[in-house]
């Protein structure tokens, strides 16, 4: 993830080269690392992540239009001891299986004194907690590899609190001297290359997606998989939770957004046609991941003369939380009541199996997300909705990994218009 940052500075060195068209770099991995430094007693300990993609896009000509994202896979965390790296991964420190991404998308760059340093800031997400980050570095230089690529090299460092991500882990010795420091190093040392037109397409959902299940499926043992498949069939069994269908009329509601301030779908409808999104909450990695690529092509919507709109029976304070990680500028509004995810057919009950499942492998207490008492999800579901409040197109499925892919909800609003 911090290696994305460095390529930021490529870009920027690449305005140096006269190139003002907007172009995409990533991050080549096999030539690449992202290391990490820190305190353990009497000395320094080095570890890696081994998996790491990101990008960078804009017109190196201009810095400021400069955008950079990144993303680590936690689990692929590398310090030579299989049994650190297990307990590592536990949620003493990443809480992999919950939080199985960290991430960089940057806010701002700046050049140093001289034309080969310079300095990207932007948001760091550890373990779901988002803090400003300043990476500093040094472009190596750029040019074309012997197939005719064109690459730049980055060298970048940053020192974060490990504590200010809720990695807090630590014991003290009976001479006052803790195990592990707090201050942790972030270094990297980055190869990019300008992506070929075919090479800069973003994944879909369902294959982002992918890698996320496989996580999930790895943080799970025999008995835990049964529970929950045992609870599927307990909900399936249930009736209320089949979802709305195209053609039937969306019902009206009025919910607060994070903010606080009450958004209504008919309202919405007065302006044009609403993509509205039923979502588990700040907690789903799959809920995030969505979100995420929603906000992508939010300008695409905003264009279409329609709103976008997501739904979740999380408190307030958690949608604040979740806009704020993920850069969101739609409105997540809160049903604390869960009447209107009733209305819509899609509440069910969270069987007490899949509750313990979700405390012991993935440290999800629903009530401390939804409120005392709220053990209730949604179906996820998303729902194209016309002005006259007719669902036109969408996709329920119990199968929360599996979401409707923004372009088809891109297709279908052009469809409308």
């Amino acid at each position: 993830m911090k290696k994305v940052a460095i390529s930021l500075f490529a870009g920027l060195m690449l305005a140096t080269a006269g190139q003002a068209e907007e172009k995409q770099f990533q991050i080549d991995p096999v030539h690449s690392s992202v290391q990490f430094r820190v305190r353990h007693l009497y000395s320094m300990f080095s570890g890696r992540f081994d998996k790491f993609e990101g990008t960078i896009s804009g017109d190196p000509d201009n810095p400021t239009t400069m955008k950079v994202s990144a993303s680590v896979d936690i689990a692929s965390i590398d310090t030579a001891n299989a049994d650190r790296e297990k307990h590592l991964r536990t949620p003493d420190f990443f809480d992999a299986a919950n939080h199985p991404t960290a991430t960089f998308v940057s806010t701002s760059t700046s050049l140093g004194d001289t034309k080969d340093a310079g300095a990207v800031t932007g948001n760091l997400t550890i373990r779901g907690i988002t803090k400003e980050v300043t990476f500093k570095g040094q472009f190596l230089g750029h040019g074309v590899d012997p197939r005719g690529a064109h690459r730049a090299g980055f060298h970048a460092t940053a020192t974060i609190n490990r504590m200010d991500f809720g990695v807090a882990y630590n014991a003290t010795l009976t001479n006052g001297v803790t195990m592990l420091g707090n201050d942790v190093e972030l270094i990297l040392d980055i190869e990019a290359i300008e992506a070929k037109p075919e090479a800069a397409k973003s994944k879909t959902l369902a294959e982002s997606a992918a890698t996320y299940k496989e996580q999930e499926k790895k943080a799970l043992d025999k008995d835990s998989e049964e529970a929950l498949n045992k609870a599927e069939k307990e909900i399936m069994a249930s009736s209320g939770h089949d979802g709305l269908k195209i053609g039937d009329k969306a019902p009206d509601f009025t919910l607060p957004d994070a903010t606080g301030k009450s958004v209504s779908l008919y309202e919405a409808l007065k302006k044009g046609p609403v993509v509205l999104v039923f979502y588990r909450g700040e907690w789903c990695p799959f809920c995030n991941l969505q979100l995420r690529a929603l906000e992508k092509v939010y300008p695409d919507i905003l264009k279409l003369g329609a709103s976008l709109i997501a739904v979740s029976p999380q408190m307030e304070e958690k949608a604040t939380a979740q806009s704020g990680q993920n850069n969101l500028t739609f409105p997540l509004l809160t049903d604390g009541t869960g009447d209107t995810m009733k209305a819509y057919h899609l509440l069910y009950n969270v069987p007490e199996a899949m509750q313990k499942v979700y405390r012991e492998k993935f440290g999800v207490d629903l009530e401390s997300y939804n409120g005392k008492g709220h053990l209730q999800l949604p179906v996820t579901s998303t729902y194209i909705i016309d002005q006259k409040a007719i669902i036109s197109d969408g996709l329920v499925d119990f199968d929360y990994t599996k979401r409707m892919e923004p372009e088809d909800i891109v297709k279908a609003l052009k469809k409308l218009k």
